[in-house]
């Protein structure tokens, strides 16, 4: 067995397909059957069941997989420590993101990472927080930018988002410091389609009558503009600059916390280590606040 059929091992499993994955690492069709077929002959096992349509791992193949995933990983980690030591950061960082944080400050922090260690290849994967837990566990990422992680991640505080109502800019509240929920509770509302959103309203007691349901930030908020609805979403979900558009905080305020989650600090990386002090440096002093224009 070796490193080589491992990485072929794991190409394969994520391409879903020995044309593409082959494609994808720069080997021919034949040479990345051989290699599987080679590690299923020395494993004693079906690592994939093939079809017309690609091929998907076997439920052993499963488990081989996430053991092909760790491996992999610590050989990473033992040549970024060796580089560590002979003063060269280098290597490939896997990152999750919810999409809130990757489309708000995540380009800005990573550019300013790239420009420390230039020699660093980024992978960014988005999902919602069920996806990045799963990431996670099956080793996919090395660290995650998430919210409500569940109890086997480990993780570290990065920021509080307050939730807020939005309202159009000719509303009669829209010079209010804060609101209640029951100062909008009979207008039409509007229901980010986020799983977190509506559990955190549950559990402070807002149970809203929803007219609308929309997965799109730029559609509720245009919705809003027009005189639709309102809504309430998580600040860092707000671009920048909204026009015709106020974001009022809730009275009591509701906050969701931004976390940074790995599975054990002890294993991970010194670049992922790195990166998480970047991260948290880089989050301190900023401001999310959205702006009508």
């Amino acid at each position: 067995m070796t490193l080589t059929q491992l990485q072929v091992f794991v190409a394969a499993a994520k391409a879903g397909s020995f044309t593409r994955a082959a494609e994808e690492i720069g080997f021919t069709q034949s040479a990345v059957s051989q290699m599987i077929q080679s590690l299923e002959k020395e494993l004693g096992v079906s690592l994939f069941q093939r079809s017309r349509s690609g091929i998907t791992p076997t439920s052993v193949g499963e488990r081989m997989l996430s053991h092909a995933r760790d491996i992999l990983n610590i050989t990473s980690r033992m040549t970024e420590e060796a580089n560590v030591a002979r003063g060269i950061t280098s290597g490939t960082l896997r990152i999750a993101s919810i999409p809130s944080v990757a489309s708000r400050f995540l380009p800005g922090l990573l550019g300013s990472f790239r420009k420390r260690f230039p020699a660093v290849d980024i992978l960014l994967l988005e999902g919602d927080s069920d996806e990045i837990s799963n990431w996670l566990h099956s080793s996919v990422v090395d660290i995650a930018f998430t919210v409500m992680p569940d109890k086997e991640m480990q993780t570290l505080p990065l920021l509080q988002d307050e939730m807020m109502v939005i309202l159009p800019d000719t509303h009669p509240l829209k010079d209010s410091q804060t609101l209640r929920f029951s100062e909008i509770a009979e207008r039409c509302f509007i229901m980010p389609k986020d799983g977190c959103i509506r559990k955190m309203l549950q559990e402070n007691h807002i149970n809203p009558t929803v007219t609308f349901e929309v997965r799109e930030v730029y559609t509720i908020l245009t919705m809003v503009q027009e005189y639709i609805g309102v809504t309430i979403m998580p600040e860092l979900y707000m671009p920048p600059v909204i026009p015709k558009v106020v974001a009022i905080p809730l009275s009591p305020p509701i906050t969701r916390e931004v976390v940074l989650a790995v599975r054990n600090w002890q294993s991970i990386s010194p670049l992922t280590a790195e990166f998480a002090v970047h991260s948290q440096q880089y989050v301190k002093g900023m401001d999310f606040t959205p702006t009508s224009k």
